[in-house]
């Protein structure tokens, strides 16, 4: 039952925003009554809370996997492409992610679960790029704290940016954007 919900929520949430998303309607596309929602969730918020850590999660394997294996410059080449395809793919959950931030910015109770679930993906970033660091034999001079902020804040303004002009940020742009992110990490450390 909680997976059809979060199934249901996360089609809910991408048609329709986070702030116009109805539980009714979760509970409607997941074939239960609105009482099922509440039975396994304390709110909309706490639906999405845990919608937003398992999507955020999906996200840093995604990201990561591009480059596992990848040896530095190949990293630096061409470590955007699949982050872009995700981003062009699932343009509406990349929105509401977006969505959820700035209403986290003006309330503290969505605050609370925002920022939770983006220190818990930073934390994983900041894990995955360091395993990398590690094999390439630089985790002392590759900033992965900051190269795993950067990603964050890239792609979120990079979503925003291909929302509103998709024509001039397309896909290839966007993988671009984050290989020169990965490019410029890789240089720092020393490694081209």
């Amino acid at each position: 039952m909680r997976q059809r919900l979060l199934d249901a929520a996360a089609e809910e949430f991408a048609e329709r925003g986070f702030s116009a998303a109805r539980l009714a309607e979760v509970a409607r596309r997941a074939g239960f009554t609105k009482g099922a929602v509440y039975s396994n969730f304390e709110s909309k918020q706490d639906l999405f809370a845990e919608l937003f850590a398992a999507r955020s999660l999906e996200l840093a394997g995604r990201v990561l996997a591009e480059i596992a294996g990848m040896n530095p410059s190949d990293a630096a080449g061409k470590g955007g492409e699949a982050v872009a395809s995700w981003m062009v793919r699932e343009p509406g959950w990349s929105l509401l992610v977006l969505e959820f931030g700035v209403l986290a910015a003006r309330d503290p109770q969505i605050a609370q679960a925002y920022l939770r679930e983006r220190r818990q993906l930073r934390g994983r970033l900041v894990e995955l790029i360091g395993e990398r660091a590690r094999e390439w034999g630089v985790d002392d001079t590759f900033d992965v704290r900051t190269t795993a902020i950067s990603l964050m804040a890239l792609i979120s303004g990079l979503v925003l940016e291909h929302s509103v002009d998709p024509e001039e940020v397309d896909q290839s742009t966007m993988g671009a954007a984050v290989t020169a992110l990965f490019a410029g990490a890789v240089a720092r450390a020393g490694l081209t």
